[in-house]
Formats: C-alpha cells, structure tokens, sequence
C-alpha cells in the first residue's frame, strides 16, 4: 500500500483504538489503581481494541506486522538478558505471596491482551505505517514517544497525573525495547509474549502487597520505575543502532545493484 495512504491509515487505527481503550473514561466514575482495574474483571475495552485490531490487519492484509516465529529462531538470544528482570519478578510474587487463584487468572488474560493490543497496535500498525513513508529513527522515535504519551491518559481512570506521566516516560523507554525486540527476531510474537509477562508479574506483585492507603508520592516511587526501565532503554538502543546499519548497509548494496 503506497504510503501516502497507510500512515494516515496508520493513524486513524490509532484514533479509534485510544476511543476504545478509554470509552466512558470522560464519564463520571470512581477513580481505581491501574492494578485493580485489571484484576477484577475481563476488561471489555481490551478485549474491543484487540478484535478491532485483528480485524484491521486481516481486512487491510498487512501482514509485514510480523505475526510469525521468530526469523532466526536463534535471535531470540537477544532475550536472554532482558529475562533476568522476569526471574526477579517472579521471586518477587514468591516473596509477597499470590492472589486468589481467579484473580490470577483475570489478570493473565488481561495482560495477554495487552501485550497483544499495545504491541500490535504501536510497534505493529503504527511502526510499520510510519516506516512506509519515513527515515528508520524519525519512526522509531515518533512511535516511542506516543506510546509513552498516550500512557498519560491512564490519569483518567486512576486520577493520579504524577503516576500516569512517571508511566509515560517508562512506557517510553519500555516500548523501545519492544520495537527493538520485534525488529530484531522479525516477529512480533516475543515482543508480546514479553510485554506480557512483564505487565503480569508487576501486578502480581502490586495486588499482593498490603494497601498503605493514600499516600503523598515519594522520590523513591517515582524514580524506581524509571530505573528498572534505563537498562532496558540503553540495551534497545544497542540493538536499533544495529539494524539501522543494517539497513542502511542492505539500501546501499541495492543501490550499487540497481545502478
């Protein structure tokens, strides 16, 4: 699809996926943790966007998103370090203890679809839309920061604005990592399974612990997350510094042929 027609395209997903995810935020309603939100029921709005966005890939056949296994399988090397924040996790949620066995698994399907909706939506629908018509870093770049910047948005629903833009800025360098992983192994499949299990073992963790009860923000809470996510943001950009050369090394060799 000539690109003049996919980024807007790419766009417009974008719109109507926000409109989903957020639908009736503007309404009156209790404010919630983004923890409770996903442990106490399926939540409908992801399970919308995740068919909107399946029936968008299939009608508009855009199947370059990369919903195939990994192309080497061998590059899913690239995991092995990244994993190690998984391991802790999980000993975390061995430490604070499990939820009830439903809880668990309302937040299993919950962060599956997540990691389904963001990545297909942003480093699937968007990346590649955006990579129709512009440079490799101007669409990497624009496509991580709309990713974290619509993480603002989770404000709405939780009524904590310092909290959702700490999250923007986490988002941000998370989903570089993300489209570092997918452009890497060529398959957006580990980049979801990832976001996945990230996003689960956190929430575990959060709904496992006792509630302090409203609490001014500290220094501390701010910043720890930011520096969980800086290790994973540096390695992404190792990565992308790699495929770029990559592809700047492949146009030249078929420009060479071509001439």
């Amino acid at each position: 699809m000539a690109a003049k027609i996919r980024i807007p395209l790419a766009f417009a997903a974008l719109a109507v996926w926000i409109a989903i995810m957020f639908w009736g935020a503007w309404l009156p309603h209790e404010t919630a943790s983004l923890a409770e939100g996903v442990t106490s029921s399926i939540s409908t709005s992801i399970v919308a966007a995740s068919v909107f966005l399946v029936i968008l890939v299939v009608a508009m056949r855009w199947w370059d998103i990369g919903f195939n296994a990994p192309r080497p399988w061998n590059s899913l090397r690239v995991l092995i370090g990244p994993a190690v924040y998984l391991v802790l996790f999980f000993i975390g949620t061995l430490l604070v203890g499990w939820p009830a066995p439903h809880t668990v698994l309302i937040l299993a399907v919950n962060t599956l679809l997540v990691g389904f909706s963001e990545e297909t939506m942003f480093r699937g629908v968007l990346f590649r839309g955006l990579r129709s018509g512009i440079p490799f870093w101007p669409a990497v770049w624009l496509t991580s920061v709309i990713f974290g910047s619509v993480h603002v948005l989770n404000a709405t629903g939780t009524g904590d604005l310092i909290a959702s833009v700490t999250q923007a800025v986490t988002a941000f360098m998370a989903g570089t990592f993300f489209l570092a992983l997918v452009l890497r192994t060529r398959s957006i499949v580990p980049a979801i399974l990832f976001h996945a299990c990230w996003d689960f073992l956190l929430v575990t963790i959060a709904s496992s612990m006792p509630d302090p009860g409203p609490i001014e923000p500290s220094l501390t809470s701010l910043l720890l997350p930011l520096l969980l996510d800086i290790p994973l943001f540096i390695y992404a950009i190792f990565l992308l510094r790699g495929i770029a050369r990559q592809e700047s090394e492949n146009g030249s060799s078929a420009a060479t042929t071509t001439a």
